[in-house]
C-alpha cells in the first residue's frame, strides 16, 4: 500500500510538472533569436533504434579544429525535454568559448532510468570521438542536465562510479571540467524526480541497485578534486541553497550567483532561457573560462 502511494504521489508530481514546463517553454521557444556566428549541424542519430536517440553541434566560426567540445545536456527533472530548450544557449556557448558544443538528447524516465541515460551520454561522446576526433570533454547542463554534468564527468573518470551506475562503457577520451546551470543535487529515492531513478525501486522483490550518492551528490563530491567544476544559480532559483552547499565542497570552483536587476528576475535556468541577459552573459563567460580558459 505505502509503495502504491509513493508510485501514484511521484507520477502525480511527473504530469503535473511536464505540464507546467510546457506551458512556460512554449513561448519562450517560439520568440528565440539564434545568434549567426556560428554553424549548426541538427539531428545527427548518434544511436539507432526504434527510437534513435540524436544531437546537435554548434561549432563557432572560426573553429580550427582543436579535438575538444561541450556535450550539453538539457535539464527537466529527468522525464521532460529535448535538445530544443538548450539550443539558443549552446549556440551562444560555443561562440563565447571558441569550441564546438554537441547538444545531445537522452531517453526520458519512466522509460528510461539514471543507467541508462548515463550509458545513452556516453554513447554519444564516443560517437563524437569516433566521427570527429575530439578526445577532449567538458559537460555541462542545467538543472537535471547539470546533475548529469557532473555525474557524467565523475563517471568517466572513474571506474568505481562507472560500475557503480552500471555503466561500463569507457569513453574514448577525458572529461576535464563541470559546468552546472542552476543543478538539482539532492535526489530523495522516495521523491519526484528520484523515485524513477531505478526502474523497479517500488517493488518488494527488487533491492536498490544504485549507491547513495546517486541521490546525493554531495556524497562523492570530494571524491575527485581535480575536475575543474563551474555553478551557477540566480537570486530567484528555489535550488540556491543546494547549490552553495555543493560550491563549498571544491576548493578551486567557480561559483557565480546571479542577483535580480530590475525587471531582470534570476529565476531557475536564467541563463538557458535568456543567454542574452547580462547576467547570462557573465554566466556562460564563466563556463567558457572553466573550460578552455583554466587550462
Amino acid at each position: 500500500m505505502f509503495n502504491s502511494f509513493i508510485r501514484f504521489k511521484a507520477e502525480k508530481n511527473r504530469q503535473l510538472f511536464i505540464k507546467n514546463c510546457t506551458i512556460s517553454d512554449a513561448p519562450r521557444l517560439e520568440e528565440e533569436v539564434f545568434p549567426a556566428e556560428c554553424k549548426a549541424e541538427m539531428d545527427i542519430v548518434y544511436k539507432d533504434g526504434d527510437k534513435p536517440l540524436k544531437l546537435d553541434i554548434y561549432t563557432p566560426f572560426g573553429y580550427i579544429g582543436a579535438k575538444e567540445c561541450f556535450i550539453l545536456i538539457h535539464g527537466g527533472a529527468f522525464v521532460y525535454g529535448t535538445k530544443l530548450l538548450d539550443q539558443n544557449f549552446g549556440m551562444h556557448l560555443a561562440i563565447k568559448a571558441g569550441i564546438p558544443v554537441v547538444n545531445v538528447d537522452y531517453t526520458l524516465m519512466p522509460e528510461s532510468d539514471m543507467s541508462q541515460i548515463v550509458n545513452e551520454i556516453f554513447h554519444a561522446m564516443n560517437f563524437i570521438s569516433s566521427k570527429y576526433g575530439i578526445r577532449t570533454f567538458h559537460t555541462v547542463g542545467d538543472s537535471a542536465g547539470g546533475y548529469l554534468a557532473y555525474l557524467v564527468a565523475i563517471a568517466a573518470r572513474s571506474r568505481h562510479v562507472r560500475h557503480g551506475l552500471w555503466v561500463f562503457e569507457k569513453i574514448n577520451g577525458t572529461v576535464q571540467s563541470a559546468n552546472m546551470v542552476c543543478p538539482g543535487i539532492r535526489n530523495p529515492r522516495k521523491d519526484f524526480p528520484g523515485f524513477y531513478f531505478e526502474k523497479f525501486i517500488n517493488t518488494k522483490e527488487e533491492q536498490p541497485r544504485l549507491p547513495d550518492y546517486i541521490y546525493d551528490l554531495n556524497l562523492i563530491a570530494e571524491r575527485d578534486t581535480d575536475l575543474r567544476i563551474a555553478v551557477i544559480t540566480g537570486e530567484d532559483d528555489f535550488l540556491k541553497v543546494q547549490d552553495r552547499e555543493f560550491k563549498e565542497h571544491f576548493e578551486n570552483a567557480l561559483f557565480y550567483e546571479a542577483m535580480n536587476e530590475g525587471d531582470l528576475h534570476m529565476h531557475h535556468v536564467f541563463p538557458v532561457a535568456h543567454p542574452e541577459w547580462p547576467q547570462s552573459k557573465k554566466a556562460i563567460a564563466m563556463i567558457a573560462e572553466n573550460a578552455v580558459g583554466r587550462r
